[in-house]
């Protein structure tokens, strides 16, 4: 997923994702993999973040809401949803940043945002058999081409940022993915600091390996990866999260678009409480795409994901495609 005002290095994947395919489909995906600038930088991230909770018609009354001390409550628009994303329904999620003005969410008001998520799964709901979900994906930490106050590479939301679009969310019946893109901070350290949303009953997580860069590593210089023991272990802590607050199970989203990006995919753990979810998320063809997803989705007891990029596909690829892939995509995601 990208961490830039486009989908910066993350277009690099098709050079890698496309490896399969046809030699004039990989030619496609070296085009567009040679597009976009990379990360934002921090002091970038702060001043957008400032200039949308200035001008978002909504930041009011969430900052309101902030002084009033509560999270899932009146102008964040009810508790949300208490059904669980997966496995009983088909997911259609739409994916960005205010700050990232090239993503699907980024192009848009909140608001606008949501009834963009609507009208797309409207699309859905006339071909698929299961009962259609909405999701908003809300980059909540996001890769930064700078170090930060903390020499962590990433940024983290503004909380007003995260009500705003959980208040956006909620007016559609919607529910929240908050995406993490760690930098070179720990995911289980992030999963914490976002700890307040993971107890809504609404509110599902993102992990994005492309931009887990290290200790030493920075996001758009070095493509990073995970393994699965930080997934098994975020996966874990999640769990405790839906017990003790005895909530439905939670759809916790890996991003991946090459057999790298995923170390030990095979180990990682299905749980009572989260729902693992492995999302392919190549950019180009209709024919990269899917043999890409062919080559990385699994038949374990894991679910399957699909990115669509609006912008940079090449033909969009329609619903009813999407739905006819093998494996079943559980999970389909706008960007």
């Amino acid at each position: 997923m990208g961490a830039g005002s486009s989908k910066g290095a993350a277009l690099r994947r098709l050079i890698i994702g496309c490896v399969a395919a046809a030699a004039a489909t990989s030619a496609v995906c070296g085009q567009a993999a040679a597009a976009g600038p990379g990360p934002i930088r921090a002091a970038e991230f702060k001043r957008l973040t400032d200039q949308f909770l200035r001008t978002a018609p909504t930041a009011g009354t969430a900052r309101a809401q902030r002084r009033g001390g509560g999270v899932g409550i009146g102008p964040t628009g009810g508790k949300g949803t208490d059904t669980a994303l997966l496995p009983d329904q088909l997911a259609v999620a739409l994916y960005g940043a205010p700050q990232l003005t090239s993503t699907a969410v980024g192009k848009r008001s909140p608001s606008g945002a949501a009834r963009k998520l609507r009208r797309q799964a409207r699309v859905y709901s006339r071909t698929s058999a299961l009962p259609v979900a909405l999701s908003i994906n809300l980059i909540g930490v996001v890769a930064t081409a700078s170090a930060g106050g903390d020499r962590k590479y990433r940024a983290r939301q503004d909380p007003d940022v995260i009500r705003t679009y959980l208040k956006a969310a909620r007016s559609v019946g919607a529910r929240l993915t908050l995406d993490i893109q760690p930098g070179r901070s720990p995911l289980i350290r992030e999963l914490r600091a976002l700890r307040k949303w993971i107890e809504l009953p609404d509110v599902d997580i993102g992990v994005d390996p492309e931009w887990n860069v290290g200790p030493k590593g920075v996001p758009g210089r070095d493509e990073g990866s995970i393994g699965f023991r930080d997934l098994n272990r975020a996966s874990k802590w999640i769990e405790g999260v839906v017990e003790q607050g005895d909530l439905p199970s939670k759809a916790m989203i890996v991003h991946q678009f090459r057999a790298g990006s995923i170390k030990g995919r095979k180990r990682i753990r299905q749980r009572q409480g989260t729902d693992v979810l492995l999302n392919f998320d190549g950019i180009g063809s209709r024919a990269a795409k899917k043999s890409g997803y062919s080559n990385l989705a699994t038949n374990r007891a894991l679910f399957n994901g699909f990115s669509l990029f609006y912008d940079r596909d090449r033909r969009l690829m329609t619903p009813r495609a999407v739905l006819g892939l093998k494996p079943t995509v559980s999970y389909a995601m706008y960007q």
